[in-house]
């Protein structure tokens, strides 16, 4: 294959490698049926690492447009042809205006969103993605608000509504909030379109050119893909069994003007730590002596199956600098897309301006149908039932893993939340893995898609919610399977090098 690599680009090398093989295969130069050269040659000629050439075969393989087959080598796979197929005679022109000279700087990497795409295939088992159990969404319950709202209301649902949010919402919100020890006004509260939205307006209202931001590395990428823009500095503060490295922070802190600290304290994605009442203490202390804002996404909080519960950092704050934002997302309701932030009465005011820009409001609907879902008390029903089957879900994927997960990997069982993470020896890269598994019909998200400073190769995320107990023992039990294979293969080169080095001496 012929492919020419650019180190003075703004794209990762295995992206490169990645996009050249596409567009060949795509062209027909590389025809369905062809033998990819293996990764650890193509990585001799390129003078690569060889899990450069891993990660790129792993999302052309997400993609479906290669395969491979165990003892005989990655291949074109057949779905390539479909992609070939001659345009439609009466399809339009395509435009000869040249849009890529116009768009702005961007990784265009979106190789995450193709695995998680790869997902839906038929026979696959997927453990990549944080979705609740569609088996757990009362249809006939949702089918009964709506009914009820529109009798009620009528047209009026169907109108523009208030940019701040559904007034009955916001009161019952007010009230749920009042139990976990946080008491706003109406005006300190904003319904948004979810907890991605949430953090768009934080950025757009108090992050400036050449401004820093600090977050859990790793995290979830939608959080920073919001905050990757030209000018702003995203400031990465590891996660340790206690959550976010407190020390750490400090020092950035005091090292840098940072404009916003953002963190996820309960069962933190992807790592499912959380952080402990006495580091939350800490952390506000730290936003109160350097005067600088707390964002929680809390979307996770409701979901605890053990262990003691921990108020949020907003029910601890005495200085007005946390920003509270959940959504009804995680329990249930993805779909409907309605999150909220609580906040003081100056920040809401201003992110309720900048969300007026955006979008003027809500969906009014979707926000009368949850309020007359919460107030019926069938929201608290169902918290009730999906904690229920997610602990079990969970004991399901902890058992399969403790039979067959070799004792060189270590897993992180949350105590909430919706996914595991599984930290392998630091020679295995669970990208590559990834790969292998994928030739077994199950997808994991590897911990490259989460760090965007000082990528960690060696862990993945597993989530536990959406899939049967059947498939979710079958998945782990053939992750087992290859772990065991990869750390014996390991084990053997290492002790073959030993040798040779041993007769080399001799």
């Amino acid at each position: 294959m012929l492919i020419a690599l650019d180190t003075h680009l703004n794209k990762p090398l295995y992206v490169q490698i990645r996009d050249q093989i596409r567009e060949r295969i795509l062209s027909g130069a590389l025809p369905v049926g062809e033998r990819l050269e293996p990764s650890r040659e193509l990585a001799k000629q390129l003078g690569v690492h060889r899990t450069t050439v891993s990660n790129a075969y792993a999302d052309l393989e997400a993609e479906g447009l290669i395969e491979g087959s165990v003892g005989r080598g990655t291949f074109v796979a057949p779905y390539a042809a479909t992609l070939r197929q001659p345009a439609p005679v009466r399809r339009r022109p395509a435009s000869k205006f040249h849009w890529d000279s116009l768009f702005a700087p961007d990784q265009e990497d979106d190789s995450l969103g193709r695995l998680m795409a790869s997902a839906q295939e038929p026979g696959v088992i997927s453990l990549a993605v944080t979705h609740a159990s569609s088996a757990l969404i009362p249809m006939d319950l949702v089918r009964r608000a709506t009914e009820a709202v529109l009798r009620r209301e009528g047209s009026k649902l169907l109108e523009y509504g208030s940019t701040g949010g559904y007034p009955p919402l916001k009161q019952y919100l007010q009230a749920r909030l009042r139990r976990d020890g946080i008491t706003v006004e109406a005006d300190e509260l904003l319904i948004t379109n979810g907890c991605q939205q949430s953090l768009d307006l934080l950025r757009r209202v108090l992050v400036g050119p050449y401004d820093s931001v600090a977050c859990e590395n790793p995290t979830y990428p939608g959080l920073w893909q919001v905050f990757d823009v030209p000018g702003v500095r995203l400031i990465g503060i590891p996660v340790g069994p206690e959550g976010m490295d407190l020390d750490y922070l400090e020092a950035t802190l005091e090292q840098n003007k940072v404009k916003l600290i953002l963190v996820n304290p309960n069962f933190h994605n992807p790592t499912g730590r959380s952080m402990p009442l006495a580091a939350r203490q800490r952390l506000l202390a730290l936003a109160a002596r350097f005067q600088v804002p707390v964002a929680e996404d809390d979307i996770y909080g409701g979901l605890r199956y053990a262990g003691q519960e921990c108020p949020p950092l907003k029910a601890l704050d005495t200085t007005g600098l946390a920003i509270y934002m959940n959504s009804f997302s995680k329990i249930g309701f993805p779909g409907f897309r309605v999150g909220w932030m609580a906040g003081s009465r100056r920040a809401i005011e201003r992110l309720r301006i900048a969300k007026q820009r955006a979008d003027l409001h809500t969906n009014i609907l979707g926000q009368a149908v949850l309020e007359e879902f919460c107030r019926r008390g069938w929201l608290e029903k169902l918290i009730r039932k999906t904690r229920k089957v997610y602990a079990h879900k969970l004991a399901v994927l902890r058992h399969a893993a403790e039979q067959t997960f070799p004792p060189e990997v270590r897993v992180n069982y949350p105590e909430g939340g919706m996914a595991a993470w599984v930290e392998l020896p630091a020679d295995l890269d669970a990208s590559e893995l990834l790969g292998k598994a994928r030739e077994r019909r199950v997808v994991f998200a590897p911990a490259r898609f989460f760090y965007f400073q000082n990528p960690q190769h060696n862990a993945f995320r597993l989530c536990f919610t959406s899939v049967s107990d059947e498939q979710l023992d079958r998945a782990v039990r053939i992750l087992g399977d290859l772990l065991r294979t990869e750390i014996r293969r390991g084990r053997t080169a290492r002790k073959a090098v030993s040798v040779s080095s041993a007769v080399a001496l001799v």
